[in-house]
């Protein structure tokens, strides 16, 4: 057959205006899309402003406690230990997860009612009144003095466990998609407030931090009476150990004690307030962008960004000084970013996987704070031996290189599709993926194909034709064509029911009960 050049040039023009066509409805598509994705950010922001406010004021009052020299008792300032003050009330923190886990685990014993939710930010408080008056006015006694501070810190680190599971109580009938919203507000406005508090005097502090616990619990409460069954009845789930979420808790907690090590107890004389300050906001931007519009799903998020992010944070450290600037806003930057995935995650696991609160975060932000205790105690001794400035702070920066590329490598393969998080998309609708759509996603992965033609290929496997594609998607015929056509040369098929047999084939690989999309149902 002869090819005229007429011909040729006709047939290259309609090639070319297709393709311009397809990229002027992925473009509209994506600009609806971002455009809804922010109308309904502002409507549930506004709907539950308080609990943004209230989560805010959580956060600042964790980082306050656990993250600064807030907490510094007498006579660990006076031992000249390079240890942070935190880690008495951390080590509380950490204790009374566990507790609950085990009353949880073992008894299936849930603490509520009111009364337990007005002891939690009285403890606290209380707490936080005892540590501040014994800052001001020590007791004459040094030894009773510094029990007596313990005490108080223990107080305001077991109020703060139950605090915590109580906001992942709320969260988790939200959905992941919620809670990342209100994590980002929340986010920014303890950066604001951050910066506005510590600008007064110390005794100032104190005070705010003793009303910061009584405020956060009222927006809380006003919040949760609106929610019914927040309380399911405990029934016997089956209370699996998630091993991979639990090593990235430990190692996203490991990195922060030593970056926190670096600058409590390394004569670090930067702005610490600012810089934190900078990273929650500078966190919950990245955070909109690659989650709600780029829709990654909990793989990408966690290990491609934010362990990535933990990374080149302490790569700088190696390359410049432990204690530089750009370095540490980076790696802090990293922790904030993954600090809030882990919410939606847990989030996830509550609502969609119907796993109970208590043991959810019990395990999860216990692992967690030993990671942080460790990273302290790590970097502490470190500190105590060799300089900030000499060859062990560094070695230790390029071995936490090493080994937050190694694991996000390790925990990010496709064995944790199985669990169903892995694969899962929290900018994305609050409906769990079923088999059937956990297996056409494993397909689209496998091939790498774009989100348009993801799109195709799901409504394919569904047994729709190219009509009810081109209506659904609202692409025009040769658009949808030319998806399709991808489609089959990247998988080298040749038909719809190769694409149905790719499915099944996915589902089975990873043990997932083979099932019909629900238009295919009887």
């Amino acid at each position: 057959m002869v090819v005229f050049p007429h011909d040729a040039l006709e047939a290259g023009g309609a090639r070319v205006m297709g393709r311009t066509r397809e990229s002027q409805d992925a473009a509209l598509t994506e600009s609806r899309e971002r455009k809804t994705i922010l109308r309904d950010f502002g409507q549930e922001i506004a709907a539950r402003y308080r609990l943004s406010i209230g989560f805010g004021l959580f956060w600042a009052w964790v980082w306050l406690v656990f993250q600064t020299t807030f907490f510094s008792p007498a006579f660990l300032v006076e031992s000249g230990v390079p240890i942070p003050g935190w880690i008495i009330p951390l080590s509380a923190y950490a204790v009374t997860f566990l507790v609950l886990g085990a009353l949880f685990r073992i008894k299936r014993v849930v603490p509520r009612g009111s009364w337990y939710v007005r002891a939690i930010p009285a403890v606290m408080s209380f707490g936080t009144l005892v540590c501040g008056i014994l800052t001001f006015s020590p007791l004459l006694n040094p030894a009773v003095n510094s029990v007596v501070f313990c005490i108080g810190g223990l107080l305001m680190g077991a109020g703060t466990s139950c605090f915590h599971v109580e906001w992942g109580r709320m969260l988790g009938h939200l959905g992941p998609r919620k809670t990342i919203l209100h994590g980002i507000v929340g986010t920014v406005l303890a950066a604001a407030f951050l910066v506005f508090i510590t600008s007064f005097s110390t005794v100032f502090l104190w005070v705010i931090a003793f009303f910061i616990p009584i405020l956060s619990m009222r927006l809380l409460g006003a919040e949760a009476r609106s929610v019914h069954h927040l309380y399911p009845p405990v029934t016997d789930v089956q209370l699996n150990v998630p091993r991979r979420f639990l090593a990235t808790s430990f190692t996203q907690g490991l990195s922060l004690g030593i970056v926190q090590t670096i600058l409590l107890t390394g004569n670090y004389d930067g702005p610490v307030v600012a810089l934190t300050a900078s990273s929650f906001a500078l966190s919950a931007v990245i955070l909109l962008v690659c989650a709600l519009f780029f829709r990654m799903d909990f793989n990408q998020l966690i290990y491609q960004v934010g362990f990535l992010v933990m990374a080149l944070g302490y790569l700088l450290m190696s390359l410049v000084t432990p204690d530089f600037i750009g370095a540490l806003l980076v790696q802090m930057t990293g922790y904030r970013f993954v600090d809030i995935m882990m919410w939606a995650l847990c989030v996830y696991l509550i609502k969609q996987r119907g796993l109970p609160t208590n043991w959810v975060f019990a395990i999860t932000t216990c692992f967690l704070l030993l990671g942080q205790l460790t990273g302290a105690v790590l970097g502490s001794a470190t500190m105590a031996v060799i300089p900030l400035s000499g060859e062990g702070a560094y070695s230790l920066s390029i071995v936490m290189v090493f080994v937050l590329l190694a694991l996000a490598l390790l925990l990010s393969d496709r064995k944790n599709l199985q669990t169903g998080w892995g694969m899962v998309r929290p900018g994305d609708a609050e409906s769990p993926p079923g088999n059937f759509e956990m297996g056409c996603t494993l397909v689209c992965r496998k091939y790498d194909l774009t989100a348009r033609e993801e799109e195709v290929f799901a409504l394919l496997a569904k047994g729709r034709n190219r009509a009810y594609v081109c209506s659904e998607l609202t692409l025009s015929k040769e658009t949808v064509k030319t998806h399709i056509r991808n489609i089959y040369r990247k998988m080298g098929i040749h038909s719809q029911q190769e694409v149905f047999e790719a499915v099944e084939a996915e589902q089975r690989s990873f043990g997932f009960e083979e099932e019909a999309p629900h238009e295919m149902r009887i």
